[in-house]
């Protein structure tokens, strides 16, 4: 309280009253100010003030100086002029004045120039921390920037990665939706081979049964045969003893005018109908092939093209085998029209089977080859339902007469 009571009389005083201790007073008051500034808005705030402030205390300092000296020259005119005027005694008593004013005028000097010395080395180290800090401040600013700039590529790098994975997610998405469709059409697949082995199984079942029959009927007719030989024979009596007898064993009698008379060996019918058994197996096949790519088409599915690659192969070894069992014949010897391209109408379809959504994805789905059993299983529990592409084995009766007269011309 004492210090400050002293300086705000130092500010109290009248200018031409000031010494140079005042000066230095009023200097301490402004550094006081100027810290309690910096300490609350910085020292960019007064960073112009400092030097402006440093070298108005220099002037006010030389200006008392200066008014010191005046007095001083004031004071020593004055004791000139009472020299004449006093005695010898009294001039005495006025050195001894003057010399003890001296000493306490000389010590002040010694302070001011201490002071001043001191002065100018806080300026100095002031100065000196000033620019230790703007070079700190620069280099925190520099490696702001820098750490700014990784942590922008960093953030570009996470969003293209996240980018990514989101692409990679929907690239997995459509592989399901195409692996679970794909897996629907093996089963529809399934269950068509096996509707056409159980049908495979009745044709031939009946083709036994034909097969006894003609037969009998063979035998029946060859009776028949030796029969009418024998009554020719008698009624013709001694006429035609001389004449060489026709063998009629394993023969027949053909009207050629009956125009339901065989015209094709039993080869040449089984013959044709092979070529007709291929050639319908053929026309399911590239069916069922046609409906599988135009419902793809209609969804407007997208598929990789390896997918698709894998796809094609599986329905080729699919098609070979359906192929080699529908004609009863082994598959290495079933042949390969996979690349033959006919000119085909595009079956029609519900909108309910073109707008069917594929079913829920599963992880029993992705490991469809260890179920397969159990779908076979599945699926021949299902009461098959007859259509057009799988009718082509039922034999009609015009068949069975045409398998009549190849057993009849076999001979």
């Amino acid at each position: 309280m004492d210090t400050e009571a002293c300086l705000l009389s130092c500010l109290d005083k009248p200018a031409s009253n000031l010494g140079v201790n005042d000066v230095y007073e009023i200097a301490k008051l402004i550094g006081t100010e100027l810290e309690k500034l910096i300490d609350s808005h910085g020292k960019k705030v007064v960073e112009g003030l400092i030097p402006k402030i440093v070298r108005i205390l220099e002037m006010l300092e030389s200006f008392v100086t200066r008014n010191g000296n005046t007095e001083q020259e004031l004071i020593r005119a004055f004791v000139r002029l009472q020299d004449g005027e006093r005695s010898t005694g009294h001039y005495k008593d006025l050195d001894h004045k003057t010399s003890t004013w001296h000493k306490p005028i000389q010590e002040l000097q010694k302070q001011i120039s201490q002071l001043t010395d001191e002065n100018q080395r806080l300026v100095n180290q002031l100065v000196e921390i000033q620019s230790q800090e703007d070079s700190l401040s620069k280099k925190e600013r520099e490696v702001m920037l820098k750490l700014k700039e990784v942590v922008d590529q960093q953030r570009d790098e996470i969003r293209a990665k996240g980018h990514e994975i989101y692409c990679k997610n929907e690239d997995v998405d459509a592989l399901q939706q195409q692996l679970d469709r794909v897996l629907k059409v093996n089963d529809d697949l399934r269950h068509k081979i096996n509707v056409v082995q159980t049908q495979l199984r009745n044709v031939l079942e009946k083709k036994a049964e034909l097969e006894v029959t003609v037969q009998q009927k063979e035998k029946e007719i060859n009776r028949l045969q030796l029969n009418l030989t024998e009554v020719q024979a008698e009624n013709t009596g001694e006429k035609f003893t001389d004449v060489s007898t026709i063998n009629m064993a394993d023969k027949i009698i053909i009207d050629v005018n009956d125009p339901n008379r065989p015209y094709f060996t039993k080869q040449e019918m089984r013959q044709i109908l092979h070529e007709r058994n291929e050639l319908k197996a053929n026309l399911f096949l590239v069916q069922e092939e046609l409906a599988y790519y135009q419902r793809e088409i209609l969804n407007d599915e997208k598929c990789p093209a390896i997918f698709m690659e894998a796809i094609k192969s599986a329905i080729k070894k699919q098609r070979k085998k359906v192929k080699a069992k529908m004609l009863g014949i082994q598959e290495n010897m079933c042949s390969s029209d996979e690349d033959d391209q006919e000119a085909l109408a595009l079956p029609c379809f519900s909108p309910d089977e073109v707008d069917a959504k594929p079913p829920e994805s599963k992880i029993k789905s992705m490991f469809g080859f260890l179920y397969r059993g159990n779908s076979v299983k599945t699926s021949t529990t299902i009461t098959p339902t007859t259509t057009s592409a799988e009718a082509w084995e039922v034999i009609g009766p015009k068949e069975a007469n045409l398998h009549e007269e190849c057993s009849q011309t076999k001979e």
